[in-house]
């Protein structure tokens, strides 16, 4: 059976949708219980730092591992 990929870029494709995935997850939360109530857990450096470097990061996996082409 023949694929598109080879196995070096569908292990690539997979490690970026984890890295998209997990930059995802890490803004989820920071809101306030009460809706009267600003809640300032938003501004926190998982949500405004870690997480978009993490979903970016996948994003540049991802494009690397479609263009990639092994010298096999």
């Amino acid at each position: 059976m023949n694929f598109v990929f080879k196995q070096k870029n569908y292990i690539l494709l997979i490690t970026g949708i984890i890295l998209i995935a997990s930059g995802l997850i890490l803004m989820i939360g920071g809101g306030s219980e009460d809706p009267n109530k600003f809640s300032y857990e938003i501004f926190n450096f998982r949500r405004l730092t870690l997480a978009p470097i993490l979903i970016v990061l996948g994003f540049i996996i991802e494009i690397f591992a479609i263009m990639y082409v092994s010298k096999d």
